[in-house]
C-alpha cells in the first residue's frame, strides 16, 4: 500500500516511516507542521527522513487535503500531529486515515491525555489506534494496549518513546483491518471528560495538599509541556513566584533541593525557575 505519514516531530516520524516500510509498504510522503512562534521544541526536517520520502509543510491545515490528494495514498497514518486535520483531508485516503492516541479511548480524549492521567493518579495509560473522522479522537477503535506510568516519567518525550514502542507492533493488525474494510469498534461517548490543557485552576501549588498530590502536579505540568496562556505549576518562595519544574518525594543528596512541608509530609524542590 501507499501510506502517507502525518507527524511533526523528529522523534516520531522517522521510526514510524521505518516501521511502515519494514512491513513492505511505500511511504511517499510525510506531512509535518509549521513551527509556531511560541513552540519550544523542534519540528521535523528533510534530513530526518530517508531517501524517497517527500516532506510537506503545509501553510495551514486546510492545505493538507490538497497535499494528500496529490499523492493519492491508500492509507494515512497520523501520530502526535499538533493540528486538527480537516474532515476533507481525513477522507482522502481510499482505505482510511488512522491515528495513535496515548490513552484508552474513549477515556482522556484531547491534547493532554497523559498529563491528566498523572493528575488523576493513574499508574498506566492506554495506547489506541483508531480511525479518524471529522472530530478529535472520536473515531472507531482498531487496536488498544496499555503501558505503565511511574515516578520516573517526567516528560512527554520520554513517555512517547514507550508509546511508540507499544504502538508499532500493533500496526500490522491495524493496516490489515483497513485493507479488509474493518470499520472498527465504535466508541461510547458516555461520560468522557475532555483532556485539555491545564488552566489557572491547577496552576498554583497548595502546600497544604498531600506531598504526592503536589509531586504529581509538577509531573503533570512537565508532561503536558507548553501552555502559552498559563504558567504552571507556580509556587511562592521567599516572596517571589517560581515555576517549579522538578520535585522529589525522597530526600536528595546533601546540598541539593529545598525542603517543603506539605499537608502530610516533606517534599523537595529540585528545580525551579523564577518568574519575572
Amino acid at each position: 500500500m501507499r501510506i502517507a505519514v502525518i507527524a511533526a516531530l523528529p522523534q516520531t516520524a522517522p521510526p514510524l516511516v521505518a516501521a511502515v516500510r519494514e512491513l513492505g509498504h511505500e511511504v511517499p510522503l510525510v506531512v509535518s507542521a509549521r513551527r509556531p512562534a511560541d513552540w519550544p521544541g523542534h519540528l521535523l526536517s528533510e534530513r530526518d527522513l530517508p531517501d524517497g520520502v517527500d516532506l510537506a509543510v503545509p501553510s495551514r491545515p486546510a492545505a493538507i487535503t490538497g497535499l494528500l490528494s496529490a499523492y493519492a495514498p491508500d492509507v494515512a497514518v497520523s501520530y502526535g500531529y499538533p493540528r486538527k486535520l480537516p474532515g476533507e483531508a481525513v477522507a482522502v485516503p481510499k482505505l482510511g486515515t488512522v491515528n495513535c492516541h496515548p490513552s484508552a479511548l474513549p477515556h482522556y480524549r484531547g491534547p493532554n491525555p497523559v498529563g491528566w492521567a498523572v493528575r488523576n493518579g493513574e499508574t498506566s495509560i492506554g495506547v489506541t489506534w483508531h480511525r479518524m473522522d471529522a472530530e478529535l479522537d472520536t473515531g472507531a477503535i482498531l487496536e488498544q494496549t496499555r503501558i505503565p506510568l511511574s515516578d520516573d516519567d517526567w516528560s512527554f518525550s520520554g513517555i512517547n518513546t514507550r508509546v511508540l514502542g507499544a504502538a508499532v507492533p500493533l500496526l500490522p493488525s491495524v493496516l490489515a483491518k483497513l485493507a479488509d474494510g474493518d470499520t472498527g469498534q465504535r466508541q461510547d461517548a458516555h461520560d468522557t471528560p475532555w483532556a485539555g490543557l491545564f488552566g489557572a485552576d491547577y496552576a498554583e501549588i497548595d502546600w497544604s495538599a498531600p506531598a504526592r498530590a503536589v509531586h504529581d502536579q509538577v509531573r503533570a505540568w512537565n508532561i503536558m509541556g507548553h501552555n502559552p496562556r498559563v504558567d504552571g505549576p507556580v509556587a511562592v518562595l521567599d516572596g517571589a513566584r517560581w515555576k517549579v519544574r522538578r520535585t522529589s518525594l525522597s530526600q536528595p543528596p546533601q546540598g541539593l533541593g529545598r525542603l517543603m512541608r506539605c499537608g502530610d509530609g516533606p517534599l523537595w524542590i529540585t528545580a525551579a525557575d523564577r518568574l519575572t
